[in-house]
């Protein structure tokens, strides 16, 4: 298996491709978002602890390299710790989850509900799960989009690249 782009480069590589798609399609100057800056290992802990679980590996380093990212691909925003405690489109998201939750395609597409954390969301119907540690399928990402399922990835940072290569196109 060849080597993973480390954690910097898979952000620098996203902020140059939004960049460069801005420039190219004169995107709104308010396109030009860029990731939080990161959370410290003792911050990062302290989320987990207060959240009462640990996150899997890739979202965890996600997190100790950007708190999140606002607008990172339109309107999908990337939760960091604001997010995860009720702050921004989290209120979204859980809604999302509620509506397909009961439209029956959380089971469809073999999640559970509570084996799963939104770790992203539109303002329209995106949503972003993040497998939670001990549930099959974990450290997996599902991008529902409209009710089905856009992307499975891998991990998380399977799922950042996936949103880079899209900005590439």
């Amino acid at each position: 298996m060849p080597e993973r782009n480390s954690w910097p480069v898979v952000l620098g590589l996203t902020i140059k491709a939004k960049l460069v798609l801005q420039e190219r399609d004169l995107e709104d100057a308010d396109d030009d978002t860029f990731p939080r800056f990161k959370l410290s290992p003792e911050e990062l802990h302290a989320l987990e602890s207060e959240l009462g679980e640990p996150f899997p590996q890739e979202f965890r380093d996600f997190l100790l390299h950007a708190n999140g990212w606002e607008g990172v691909y339109y309107d999908l925003d990337l939760f960091g710790s604001p997010e995860l405690q009720g702050a921004g489109r989290w209120r979204i998201a859980q809604e999302l989850l509620d509506v397909y939750t009961s439209e029956g395609v959380m089971e469809r597409l073999d999640l559970d509900p509570r084996g799963v954390i939104p770790v992203a969301a539109g303002d329209g119907n995106d949503l972003v799960l993040l497998i939670r540690r001990g549930w099959k399928h974990e450290g997996e990402v599902s991008w529902i989009l409209g009710g089905e399922e856009f992307i499975r990835a891998e991990d998380y940072k399977d799922f950042v690249e996936f949103i880079m290569s899209q900005l590439q196109l």
